[in-house]
This record gives structure tokens, C-alpha cells and sequence, in this order.
């Protein structure tokens, strides 16, 4: 692609503005991308954090000893 694409931020009627317009990523995109694989990461492990909740509560986590588990030893907050 040579040009911006139509109805970009980068082009007026179909004429690129930019000075490097071949493979331009606007920073709009880049906040936009980022924003993205950001929250998918954070979904994703919450995701990951609430399975692994359930399972130890269920008592199907291997390898953890819950018996040395730090917060089971602190006193409650109310």
C-alpha cells in the first residue's frame, strides 16, 4: 500500500498528507493496539486466576501444600 487508506486520518480526498505515508501506524493505532493485547492479557489471566481459585478451594491443586500457605495463617480483617 503506497497511500493511506480513504477516509483515514493521514488522507483528504484519496491524497496521502503524510510525508512517509508507506507503512505508516499512526499513534492512534498503536495506543489502540496496545490497548488491546493489554486487556486481552488481563482478561486472560483473570480467567486463569479464577480457575485456579476454584480449583484449590475444590482441593484439585497438586504441588501447592496448602498447609504452609501464608494467607491461611493470617488473622481475618473483621
Amino acid at each position: 500500500m503506497t497511500h493511506a487508506p480513504l477516509g483515514s486520518l493521514n488522507s483528504i480526498d484519496g491524497v496521502a498528507t503524510e510525508i512517509n505515508t508507506v507503512n505508516y501506524v499512526s499513534s492512534r493505532s498503536w495506543l489502540a493496539t496496545s490497548h488491546f493485547v493489554l486487556g486481552f492479557f488481563l482478561f486472560v489471566g483473570h480467567l486463569w486466576h479464577a480457575g485456579r481459585a476454584r480449583a484449590a478451594t475444590a482441593g484439585f491443586e497438586k504441588g501447592i501444600d496448602r498447609d504452609f500457605e501464608h494467607v491461611l495463617s493470617m488473622t481475618p480483617l473483621n
